[in-house]
């Protein structure tokens, strides 16, 4: 599967592990998880993914349909705002140009980033309609983790993995490899070749003009 199809996939589902037809299977892996000691599975970051499915699916199914669109969109929105660090991944994406914009620059571009993975997620999950994943492990390390999934689509079978950062209480993605590339890698690439070319305000441009498209669109 190309690189470009499998991000494709991913920035459709984000945590991914839902369709709009239904429940996707979550399975345990044969071996143990790696859990953090004194930790309780349902506060591990593996546990976090699982119940972020059960939540998403429960919402696709009490909002079905095209006349419960707007409902399910802001259910689902609701549910994935908090399960992700965006002021993080806004960061990492932008990379050293976050220390160059001012503070008013940063925050302006967390919530416009924010809502450009935001939009693009809801709108990608209209239109998947069977995926099946397989939840692997996790493995902790101090304050970060990483949870490892296979994802089947049409056929073929391909990696995601999740990393999360653990603030206050709860695990948040900050990231998603795909096939050994990161989703905030592959963001900082590309808007550090915008930034070159058009400065910051040509990468915001271009992304309110992305995020007003979807918005026409939805």
């Amino acid at each position: 599967m190309s690189k470009r199809r499998c991000y494709s996939i991913v920035l459709g589902m984000l945590l991914g592990l839902i369709c709009s037809g239904g429940a996707v299977p979550a399975q345990a892996a044969d071996g143990p998880a790696v859990t953090q000691p004194g930790s309780s599975a349902s506060q591990t970051p593996l546990g976090e993914v699982r119940s972020t499915i059960d939540e998403l699916v429960q919402a696709v199914s009490d909002f079905p349909g095209e006349e419960h669109l707007k409902q399910r969109r802001d259910k689902l929105r609701a549910i994935i705002t908090p399960r992700f660090d965006f002021q993080e991944m806004a960061r990492l994406s932008l990379g050293t140009n976050w220390t160059v914009v001012s503070p008013e620059e940063q925050t302006d571009f967390v919530k416009v980033f924010s809502d450009l993975l935001a939009k693009t997620y809801l709108d990608r999950i209209e239109n998947i309609r069977k995926e099946t994943v397989k939840v692997n492990t996790e493995k902790v390390i101090d304050q970060k983790a990483i949870v490892k999934t296979l994802v089947t689509h049409k056929g073929e079978t391909f990696p995601i993995d999740y990393k999360l950062v653990h603030k206050g209480e709860q695990w948040k993605v900050y990231d998603v490899v795909i096939e050994n590339i990161g989703l905030v890698t592959n963001y900082r690439n590309e808007f550090a070749g915008i930034i070159r070319k058009e400065q910051f305000a040509g990468l915001m441009k271009r992304l309110r003009e992305k995020t007003g498209a979807q918005a026409k669109a939805s």
